[in-house]
């Protein structure tokens, strides 16, 4: 698994980042512009791996914190159909961040982390 950018996002966000990211802790890229965070589908097995990797969570406890921050006005990643949404979408918004198989990874976008 890969956590992919648009090609001309220089910047390349550590693991605690990109969780921070997800979390919706950090909302903003360095040049001053939103984050689109993007997830897969809650029954992925992918987005399985990346909530238990990335964010230490759950499907579950994820649920849970979502449930409160809504009360905050904090609404979490954009859920897309497919991995392949997922890398056209961040291909084409310089704002996004997704994650997907390394497999599905082509010159349209930038890996700036690789998830074992």
């Amino acid at each position: 698994m890969v956590v992919i950018v648009h090609p001309t996002r220089l910047a390349s966000p550590s693991l605690d980042e990109v969780a921070q990211i997800y979390l919706r802790r950090k909302r903003f890229w360095t040049d001053g512009s939103v984050i689109v965070p993007l997830n897969l589908p809650s029954l992925s097995p992918l987005r399985k791996q990346f909530a238990q990797r990335v964010l230490h969570q759950t499907e579950a406890r994820l649920a849970d914190y979502w449930n409160r921050q809504y009360f905050y006005g904090i609404l979490p990643p954009a859920t897309l159909a497919s991995t392949e949404a997922v890398r056209r979408y961040v291909a084409s918004d310089p704002k996004a961040i997704g994650y997907v198989p390394a497999s599905a990874v082509d010159g349209s976008v930038r890996v700036v982390l690789h998830l074992e």
